[in-house]
Formats: C-alpha cells, sequence, structure tokens
C-alpha cells in the first residue's frame, strides 16, 4: 500500500514534533494564568488557523469536501476544541508536571482501546510489551512511588484525563478524515472552527487581554499556534493516516522526556536518575509498538 511504503520520514517526523509538544507545555504553563482558558484557546486557535491558510494553498491540499470527511472534521473541531480548553485548564489549577505525564501514557492506550472496541484492531504481544513499558516510564518519569495514590486524580489533574479521551478520539476522526482530504485541511477546518465557538465562550472572559500583553506572551502564542500546532500537530495529523492512529499515538510516549530534556537545556533543571531511566522506558516502548517484528 502506498502509504506504508515510507514509514521513515513519518518516524522522522514524528520523533521532531513530539520534541516540539515537549516544549509546549513548558510555554502553555508560562502564559496559563495570563488569560482565562477560553481566551487562551481562542487566541491560540486563531494564530493557527491564519498560519494554516498560507500552507494549505502553498501544498495545493484544497479540495472539495465530501460530506463523510466534513463529519469527521467536524467531530474532530468539537474534539479539539475541548482539548485545548482543558489543556489550559488544567495548566492554570493542576500540576501541570504530574498531569502533562499522565497525559502522554493515557493516549495511546485509550487510543488502542479504541481501536480495539470500534475498528476491531487486534493486540499483538508487542503492542502489549510497548504499553506495558509506556505506562512503567510514564511512572518513573512522574516517580509515582513519591505521590499520594489519590493526588494524579483531583484538582486541574482531573481535566487532563477527560483532555486525553478527547485527544484519542480526535486521533481517530483525523485517521478517518485524513484518508478523503489533506491533513492539513482537515487542521485548518478544526481549528477554524475551534476559533469561532470560543470567540463567543471568550467574550465575557475578556478576550482583549491579550492585547495589553508583552512580547513574551506573544512569542509563547506563536511557539503554541505555529510552531506545535500549525507544524507538529499536522504532522500527527499527516502520521495518522500513514502509520495508523494507534502507531501515531505511541510517539506521545516521547513528549514528556522532550519535555524534561528542554526544561534541563533552557532552564538549567538537571534531570533526575527516574527521569532518565523513565525516558528511555517510553522511547523502548514507541520503538516496540512500531517495529515490523
Amino acid at each position: 500500500m502506498e502509504q506504508n511504503r515510507n514509514p521513515a520520514l513519518f518516524t522522522l517526523l514524528m520523533v521532531i514534533s513530539m520534541v516540539i509538544w515537549g516544549g509546549s507545555w513548558v510555554s502553555a504553563k508560562a502564559i496559563a494564568s495570563a488569560l482565562s482558558p477560553e481566551s487562551l484557546t481562542f487566541w491560540r486557535s486563531l494564530v493557527n488557523t491564519i498560519a494554516l491558510i498560507p500552507v494549505l494553498y502553498l501544498v495545493k491540499g484544497h479540495k472539495k469536501m465530501e460530506r463523510e470527511a466534513l463529519v469527521f472534521t467536524l467531530l474532530g473541531a468539537l474534539f479539539l476544541s475541548g482539548y485545548m480548553y482543558l489543556f489550559f485548564m488544567g495548566l492554570s489549577i493542576g500540576d501541570a508536571g504530574a498531569a502533562g505525564v499522565l497525559v502522554t501514557t493515557t493516549v495511546p492506550l485509550i487510543t488502542f482501546a479504541l481501536s480495539a472496541a470500534i475498528f476491531r484492531h487486534g493486540f499483538t504481544r508487542k503492542d502489549v510489551l510497548g504499553l506495558a513499558l509506556g505506562v512503567i516510564g510514564g511512572a518513573a518519569l512522574l516517580g509515582a512511588w513519591t505521590l499520594d495514590a489519590g493526588r494524579i486524580f483531583v484538582g486541574g489533574n482531573a481535566y487532563f484525563l477527560v483532555a486525553a479521551l478527547l485527544w484519542a478520539l480526535l486521533t481517530h476522526c483525523s485517521q478517518k478524515a485524513c484518508g478523503m482530504i489533506s491533513p492539513i485541511l482537515f487542521s485548518l477546518v478544526a481549528n477554524a472552527l475551534a476559533t469561532v465557538i470560543f470567540f463567543f465562550l471568550a467574550i465575557p472572559n475578556g478576550i482583549g487581554g491579550a492585547l495589553a500583553e508583552g512580547p513574551l506572551f506573544w512569542l509563547n502564542i506563536f511557539y503554541l499556534g505555529v510552531i506545535s500546532s500549525a507544524f507538529a500537530t499536522t504532522v500527527y495529523f499527516l502520521a495518522s493516516n500513514r502509520l495508523s492512529s494507534r502507531r501515531a499515538s505511541s510517539f506521545v510516549f516521547l513528549v514528556p522526556i522532550s519535555a524534561v530534556f528542554l526544561s534541563w537545556l533552557f532552564l538549567g533543571e538537571v534531570p533526575r536518575l527516574n527521569t532518565v531511566v523513565g525516558g528511555a522506558l517510553a522511547t523502548g516502548a514507541v520503538y516496540i509498538i512500531n517495529s515490523r517484528h
């Protein structure tokens, strides 16, 4: 099949995208308290939409959208809107570090479960081994043995659990839609609809407050809207179609170690032993799930 003949390129692009996503946690946390989650979601999706318009025409990815593709795109827009809102909501009131690891280890599990339930995809032994390594790696990164058993499920972290479910559903929608339309068109339409939705939700929550923010705020919005969303998320949608949603979601295991590495590189935070071990296990999980044998 043509879409599976060159997985190496998409694998490389996915690794790069996961590093970018790792940085998005740091970037989003920096502005999470600046505005309401509704306003932040609006500005992020607006910037993303604007950035994708010239890209769509450059690659000639625009074409008439059939009804089935439109349905999956509309559903994807709803899931994306909910995810972005919960992303900022959780970061504004919850434990971002713990929840970030929670999301990135939960998304592949939910995606695989949905694949089995909806698309009747079976699990191989290497799938189970890869998922197990990913969960253990996430627990190591989190330092789960040092936390109260109920801590990770309370407060803002509960938002991240729902966000993980929405992202898994979004992954499946993108896989179905991108089999019929360009991933860039899917991403553009989904973000444009999210922009419209959150424009009305953000009006009573200080949508204009962003105009009074300084350069650092807009730099983070640019990173989140253009680099993280317009580039990295579009690559993710494309890989969901080319590699399958299950394999694409497995790369999410690389996000926690990427975030930790970028924090060390730019903030001088020295990684702990459990961070190194957890990152190695998460990387191994991606390799096992994506290996051919």
